[in-house]
């Protein structure tokens, strides 16, 4: 069995003392506590043959696993100390609730690429420890209320940052992810962050400028791979609104997120087929690239150099040797639902034998707005039993839903 104990102490700073009447309710609170998980997770521990691709049950054959399982996995061990406070002001009418905490994760569970001579593409382990840090706020409040039956507006917003560290690994770095062809690896190295993302890029100048080639005015490329930013976005906002009038309600909700990079294999692709407008410029008259020239003496000038050889310059920005050409922000907000319902007044039911009924509609995913060049920066790639956060292998367009729905109260 698994011991995880925890201890939360709680101060009511409203009993205990005499606040200005605009305060209604005041709560300090500290907390620790420690979870583990993911140690018994299925077929992460035992080794299991998989059907072939093509083949029927009973009559398939089966394949080995890609994944060499881990008998002694140990579950991942998360210790937390976590500092609060709730404050309820102006008749309970404005809330807020502010956290703190500091994390320490151990026994990190990863899925990190081996050698395939082994026999297998990755292997499952225990690894290092990471550290978390970060700030909870929630705000609610109803800047219009009216209890007759009136117009009321009630708001929640939601915000949240963590930010983690990498403190231990058995190896200086560890290979956790890969994209598409040289979409680029998500690698944990000391120092780092989980979800930290490389691959190659552009030559820069020390002031940040692309590189060009002279002889051919194509964009250099690194031989090795450098930092492209991280896969998990460091802030996210939540925002829902619901406004009421007699037996109406509306419901609005938006949220976001920022300081996030995806790399999109759809993109590449396109561009490497010429079907994106990014891919226009240049196409009849040749073009010169928004970057600099190295000199004989390791100075650099504006580029002046004019390509007519569109597809290869293309490629050299945006193509599978270039990860940086096609990594972009997954910033978004999301105009993530609306509903309007119409609660039928009881008298119309009284004699039913039900004691509410509610009609209404509603929309799910209905715009967005956000820097990724394409359908959505919400995206996972299924690999295995795993969802690997921050490569898009030619995704979908999200689906926009609109529905009806009916609640009957007995």
């Amino acid at each position: 069995g698994f011991f995880y104990p925890s201890a939360s102490l709680s101060f009511m700073a409203s009993d205990f003392f005499k606040l200005p009447k605009k305060i209604d309710y005041a709560k300090l609170r500290i907390s620790a506590s420690q979870v583990g998980s993911g140690g018994t997770t299925p077929y992460r521990t035992a080794y299991n043959y998989m059907l072939a691709a093509n083949g029927t049950f009973p009559d398939s054959s089966v394949v080995n696993p890609g994944t060499l399982p881990n008998v002694n996995l140990k579950p991942l061990k998360t210790t937390t100390l976590e500092f609060g406070t709730e404050v309820k002001l102006f008749k309970n009418r404005l809330g807020f609730d502010v956290a703190y905490y500091i994390g320490r994760t151990s026994n990190q569970i990863l899925t990190r690429i081996i050698d395939r001579a082994s026999g297998f593409n990755n292997a499952v382990i225990n690894a290092g420890q990471v550290n978390n840090t970060g700030v909870e706020v929630s705000i609610n409040g109803s800047p219009i209320s009216h209890k007759k039956g009136g117009f009321t507006w009630n708001s929640n917003f939601t915000f949240s940052h963590n930010k983690n560290k990498i403190v231990s690994l058995p190896d200086s770095s560890i290979i956790i992810g890969t994209g598409p062809i040289a979409g680029g690896q998500i690698v944990a190295k000391v120092g780092g962050s989980m979800g930290d993302i490389y691959g190659r890029g552009y030559v820069r100048s020390p002031q940040g400028d692309i590189v060009y080639d002279e002889r051919t005015g194509f964009a250099k490329i690194t031989s090795d791979v450098v930092p492209l930013g991280n896969t998990i976005p460091k802030y996210k906002f939540g925002w829902q609104n619901t406004f009421s009038y007699r037996n109406i309600s509306l419901g609005v909700l938006f949220d976001a997120q920022i300081g996030a990079v995806g790399h999109s294999l759809l993109n590449y692709k396109m561009v490497e087929q010429g079907k994106l407008t990014s891919t226009l410029p240049g196409r009849y008259n040749g073009i010169i690239g928004d970057g600099v020239l190295q000199n004989a003496d390791g100075t650099y000038r504006r580029n002046d150099i004019i390509t007519y050889d569109i597809d290869e310059y293309y490629r050299s920005h945006m193509g599978a040797d270039n990860a940086e050409g096609s990594t972009f922000k997954t910033d978004f907000i999301k105009f993530r639902e609306a509903t309007l319902n119409y609660r039928i007044n009881k008298r119309w039911i009284q004699n039913t034998g039900l004691s509410s009924v509610t009609i209404g509609v509603y929309g799910r995913n209905l715009f967005i707005w956000s820097p990724w060049p394409m359908f959505d920066p919400e995206f996972g790639t299924l690999s295995g039993s795993d969802i690997n956060r921050g490569f898009e292998v030619g995704q979908f367009p999200s689906t926009r839903t609109f529905g009806f729905n009916l609640s009957i109260g007995i």
